[in-house]
């Protein structure tokens, strides 16, 4: 399988869309969403961290009963 540095704008649009419906899901369960040290939406969150050739990794934050209570990301650079 041939490596592609490049993504199209429809696979990023994509990304996006799916990014965005995940961590819908995900705050409708009651599950906090942190960008940058304040609250966040699906939207910002997919529109700042699915890039081009940027891969963010977000912090899982659980409860002492180990339910998942926020998720975070950090570091975020602005497009």
């Amino acid at each position: 399988m041939e490596r592609r540095d490049n993504l199209s704008e429809k696979e990023v649009q994509s990304a996006r869309e799916t990014m965005r419906m995940q961590l819908q899901k995900v705050q409708e369960r009651g599950v906090g969403l942190y960008m940058d040290n304040r609250p966040a939406s699906p939207d910002e969150v997919a529109r700042r961290c699915v890039q081009e050739q940027t891969v963010y990794m977000p912090d899982y934050v659980l409860n002492e009963m180990g339910i998942l209570e926020q998720v975070r990301f950090d570091r975020i650079d602005p497009q």
